[in-house]
């Protein structure tokens, strides 16, 4: 070991200015031999290696390998040990096992890379390869100290080119404008760090004419358009030109900035391609708070139909990211505490734009439509306050006739009416008036705002006879829906009215925009999974296909028996909190499901490196007991082989352990890492056994791997968090009636 650090210390240009050389040796605790800023010459550095022993290892000791990774990521790339990572430095952390560990390594591996550092593993011994591939970042594993001229090349090697891989390649059509923040605030070296993330991104992207197109905005007080969006054709040019974006300071006006785009860089004359449907992405970088009102003129980019990410370093104020962004901010707000991290944050990042973008493309292609045969009754209520704005007002009749065109509305199929209220509520179209859908609409768009109170309890109450009068007129009782949309708490009491409704049977969806009261909004819906609420009005779009599909999968999925198994990563890289909201996904998809021993069974498997079967398809056929055996489901740990469960899955598909034959059998896998073995093949077998595969991958799943296992980008969801999973069940329950 010493040999091979004398070697390398050797051949590096080792230095305060060059490499910086830092070392530690762990077993049951980590011990720092030296930190990064103690030796600033090579001599200091070879002596203190030259000095060095490593400790024996007693028989039963423990190496805790997952303490030392911890501590590393905490103590070591920290200014104060001598860290250069706000100047741009690259991170490297060699580690070398000469065993496997005693503790876990999996989470602790995640957070040293998360904080932007390069692992290389050693594995020596009986180290594990799988153990070092668990630890190490992509190819980095080695199973020999004869590394040297691999370190060398690592260290001294600038970033290799980023080529357009996974969920960037099928994201083929998107206008992207950076809106960059170039305030004094950040400072020359800090802008560097910015321009080095917008490289990444734009080099990340799929550029060039009827491709990807780039605009830039640089903005202080005043903000100004480098790059249009039909400036550059050539990915090399803009990529160069970002080398040398310029910085001057000042102050920070970020709804100027959002306002220029929308008048200037997001119009046809200079290359937006908005008319021909293609998609509109702004990403917003700021590292502090605007000095403008930044709310109106985010909405009003939002409703020209661009989709804003916002990103904030270090003191940007979280309340004015969320009011740039796009609804949800879970999907489109990202917070770093240093510039240092946009570097971590840019391959996340790119992730989830790429796959929204080509998601999104196919949402416009093959939009949701609830054709159903079944009726229902419909009516909206609908907040006709004076908080209420006008364009604001305008958004809420959108949301509605956005959601009209999704149904079959006709006198005996889906019927809809109308109820405003402010101080008091008004019946403005009943359910008999309108019989097609164009008549409605035009209803809508001739609704005046008036303004006044809310008094939304009352309004609740008044819709008791409306209902009634429902079942008169159509001469047997449907199912009938109550959508509630208001955007301030009520001035009467809202609970017992909302009772009495569902009481009759009546489904209740409160929605809450803006200064909407949350535990207000439970107490109408009386159900968390039918409450929602956005930041502003233009967002109501973006939860209409939640509703609709939460409506529409009951009779989508009636009388359809079918296989479904659930295939779900227990590694250990998954924390606790995350792996129980993974239960409560499975446990949700459940609940939508027509579960029954003629209808659909359902069995779960576990995986990590090893697999565990916690219940067959033919194990269990009501809710409650699935429900129970969950609960009681422990996470196994270890590393995520994903291949191996796919091939040791396909036997449950078979009669003869649960299956059963000429039925839909569909597969849903759940994993937020990367497979450490081959996935391609196992799926490709089962999906050529008739098995529908569906993938969901959670933060550090690798996007090309899902789209292996589930052969189609139809059935391959990305969710940043495991929060995501549940914005993801009524969506997946209804695609997986219709396979």
């Amino acid at each position: 070991m010493r040999t091979m650090l004398v070697r390398l210390v050797n051949q590096i240009n080792v230095g305060a200015s060059g490499h910086r050389i830092g070392l530690a040796q762990y077993g049951q605790d980590t011990k720092v031999e030296f930190l990064l800023n103690q030796h600033m010459t090579k001599d200091e550095v070879m002596a203190n290696i030259r000095r060095f022993r490593t400790r024996r290892v007693q028989a039963n000791e423990q190496r805790n390998l997952g303490g030392a990774l911890t501590y590393a990521a905490t103590n070591f790339f920290k200014a104060a040990a001598g860290s250069r990572e706000d100047l741009g430095f690259r991170q490297f952390l060699v580690v070398v096992a000469g065993a496997n560990s005693s503790d876990s390594i999996y989470q602790p591996a995640r957070l040293v890379k998360s904080e932007g550092v390069t692992v290389m593993a050693v594995g020596l011994g009986s180290a594990t390869t799988n153990q070092m591939k668990a630890v190490a970042t992509a190819s980095y594993v080695y199973q020999s100290t004869n590394i040297v001229a691999a370190l060398k090349t690592a260290f001294e090697t600038e970033d290799e080119a980023v080529n357009v891989v996974g969920d960037c390649v099928t994201a083929k059509f998107a206008d992207v404008v950076f809106i960059v923040d170039k305030s004094g605030s950040i400072g020359g070296s800090n802008f560097q760090l910015i321009r080095n993330f917008l490289h990444k991104m734009v080099e990340s992207l799929d550029v060039g004419k009827n491709r990807v197109q780039i605009g830039i905005i640089m903005y202080n007080e005043n903000p100004t358009s480098h790059v249009y969006l039909n400036t550059f054709d050539d990915k090399e040019e803009i990529l160069q030109f970002i080398k040398f974006l310029p910085y001057h300071g000042g102050g920070t006006k970020t709804g100027q900035a959002l306002k220029f785009a929308r008048q200037n860089v997001f119009v046809k004359e200079r290359g937006s391609r908005k008319s021909q449907g293609v998609q509109q992405v702004a990403v917003v970088i700021t590292d502090g708070e605007s000095q403008d009102e930044v709310d109106k003129e985010a909405a009003d980019l939002r409703r020209d139909g661009v989709t804003i990410y916002a990103i904030g370093i270090q003191n940007a104020s979280k309340t004015q990211l969320v009011q740039i962004a796009s609804h949800p901010s879970t999907m489109y707000v990202y917070n770093v505490d240093s510039f240092a991290k946009l570097k971590t944050l840019q391959k996340s990042l790119e992730k989830i734009v790429c796959h929204n973008i080509f998601r999104d493309a196919i949402t416009v292609n093959t939009r949701r439509r609830c054709v159903q045969s079944d009726e229902a009754d419909i009516f909206f209520l609908m907040d006709d306050s004076g908080s209420i704005l006008a364009e604001e007002f305008y958004d809420i009749k959108k949301f509605i006739i956005e959601f009209l065109q999704t149904f079959h509305i006709g006198r005996h199929h889906v019927r809809v009416g109308l109820v405003k209220y402010a101080d008091s509520p008004t019946l403005v179209f009943d359910l008999t008036q309108y019989t097609d859908a164009k008549s409605l609409e035009k209803a809508v768009e001739n609704i005046r705002h008036l303004g006044g109170g809310t008094e939304t309890g009352a309004a609740l109450s008044s819709m008791t006879p409306n209902f009634d009068r429902a079942m008169t007129t159509r001469g047997h009782k449907v199912q009938e829906y109550l959508i509630v949309i208001t955007d301030g708490e009520s001035t009467d009491e809202v609970k017992l009215p909302a009772e009495k409704l569902r009481a009759q049977g009546i489904v209740i969806y409160a929605i809450g925009v803006k200064r909407a009261n949350k535990k207000e909004l439970k107490e109408i819906s009386g159900s968390p999974e039918k409450t929602f609420f956005v930041n502003n009005f233009d967002a109501l779009k973006t939860i209409k296909d939640d509703i609709i599909t939460d409506i529409c999968s009951a009779d989508a999925c009636k009388d359809i028996p079918g296989d479904l198994l659930f295939l779900i990563d227990s590694s250990g890289i998954i924390r606790q909190e995350d792996y129980q909201k993974m239960k409560d996904f499975i446990k949700s998809m459940i609940g939508k499901s027509q579960v029954g021993q003629d209808m659909v069974h359902v069995g779960v498997i576990q995986f990590s490196t090893t697999r565990t079967l916690e219940f067959p398809l033919d194990s269990f056929f009501d809710r409650s007991k699935m429900w129970k055996a969950i609960d009681n489901m422990q996470q196994l740990g270890g590393g995520t082989n994903t291949g191996q469960a796919l091939t040791d899955i396909s036997q449950y598909f078979d009669p003869g352990m649960g299956g059963r034959s000429g039925m839909r059998q569909n597969l849903i896998v759940v994993t937020d890492g990367e497979s450490q073995d081959q996935v391609k093949e196992p799926a490709k077998l089962l999906r050529n056994k008739g098995v529908i595969i569906y993938a969901i991958g959670v933060e550090g799943a690798n996007a090309t791997q899902l789209l292996e296992i589930s052969g189609s980008h139809d059935r391959m969801f990305t969710e940043r968090n495991f929060d995501g999973l549940k914005d993801l069940d009524s969506q997946l329950a209804l695609d997986v009636c219709k396979t």
